[in-house]
């Protein structure tokens, strides 16, 4: 008789770069054979899973790209709030959300804020306080655009010296005055007198804007000295015709506060009015200049387009509470009263459209 023998053989496949090696013998049972279903099934679900995860993005990329994306907005945001310290370009909507954050500023501290109590109309005093904070927003924000960019460049090339020395004389002046006529009664009673009994028409906004201008001027001009325009001495020093402007000026401030104080020949209201208009004076000299600077460089680069558009703002909202304050009173003579406010506020519109123009 014949004997049938049956020889096992070795059947090995490779899946998913896992050999596997599996035994065709008859002596073993239909559940130990790797063909089985169950074993079959296994395979199918672990193939499925592997294809799943070589598709599906890590753990470590997801947490890594969703913060970055809002980091990038957050940047984004925060770039816009501040494009008025930040954008040195003036873009469109640098400029749209700068000055719309500026209004809001200025409006909600017009509101907190004390209010002028000699307005007749209670809802105009709050509307008044709030042009009047703004305005002051904008002109006292007008003055970090060009610090900064001094110090980023670390020079102040294209800010001219002269303009900076006549606006630190300026400011001073301008200072004496608000701040005299807001805290002195002695001086309040006088201008009630010679204007018969209107009320004096500074407001707290503008002490605190005349005082901090004086202050940020003052660091401006310590700038050039600083940076000295790539070691020219020259350039640091004011021109000889603005020099003799300046000596004129602190001149006349000083004979007349003689003359108040000791020969008592006229009033401290009006050493007051001779300050304001000092003020007026060297705000309309002050910007020219600049102008020739920027008429010789061809160019405004190194001062701060944003100088100017807030300084713009400013002016227009200054001449614009002035009005309407009068308006509410029915007083027109807090105009002529209060000259330097009306005057800088009219001064610096037309020159600040004319460096729009440059630029």
């Amino acid at each position: 008789a014949a004997v049938q023998c049956t020889v096992p053989y070795t059947n090995t496949t490779t899946d998913n770069n896992a050999t596997m090696t599996s035994v065709n013998d008859p002596l073993l049972g239909a559940e130990d054979s790797p063909e089985t279903p169950l074993l079959a099934g296994a395979n199918h679900e672990q193939k499925a899973t592997n294809d799943q995860d070589d598709h599906a993005p890590s753990e470590e990329a997801t947490a890594t790209s969703a913060p970055s994306l809002s980091r990038s907005d957050r940047n984004q945001f925060w770039r816009l709030i501040l494009s008025p310290l930040t954008d040195d370009t003036g873009s469109g909507w640098g400029v749209v959300v700068g000055l719309v954050t500026l209004t809001v500023l200025g409006t909600s501290l017009g509101l907190l804020l004390p209010q002028n109590q000699a307005l007749p109309t209670p809802w105009y005093r709050a509307v008044s306080s709030a042009i009047g904070y703004t305005y002051f927003t904008c002109w006292s924000i007008s003055f970090y655009p060009q610090v900064l960019s001094n110090y980023t460049r670390k020079s102040t090339q294209g800010l001219s010296a002269d303009f900076c020395g006549l606006n630190v004389i300026g400011f001073a002046c301008y200072s004496v005055y608000n701040l005299t006529f807001f805290c002195s009664k002695s001086v309040q009673e006088m201008y009630k007198e010679r204007h018969d009994g209107s009320e004096i028409t500074v407001q707290s906004n503008d002490v605190a804007f005349a005082v901090h201008a004086f202050v940020l001027s003052t660091v401006t001009l310590f700038q050039i000295a600083y940076y000295n325009n790539g070691g020219s001495v020259r350039a640091v020093l004011p021109s000889r015709v603005i020099g003799v402007v300046m000596m004129g000026i602190l001149a006349t401030v000083v004979s007349y506060t003689a003359m108040v104080g000791f020969l008592h020949k006229s009033t401290w209201l009006d050493f007051l009015y001779l300050l304001s208009y000092m003020k007026i004076f060297v705000s309309l000299i002050k910007y020219i200049p600049q102008v020739i600077l920027n008429i010789r460089r061809k160019s405004t680069e190194g001062w701060s387009i944003w100088n100017i558009l807030l300084d713009f703002s400013g002016g227009l909202l200054s001449v614009l509470q002035l009005v309407f304050d009068c308006a509410d009173m029915g007083d027109w003579s807090g105009i002529t009263g209060n000259l330097a406010k009306f005057g800088l506020g009219f001064v610096s519109i037309v020159f600040d459209l004319l460096f729009m123009l440059q630029h």
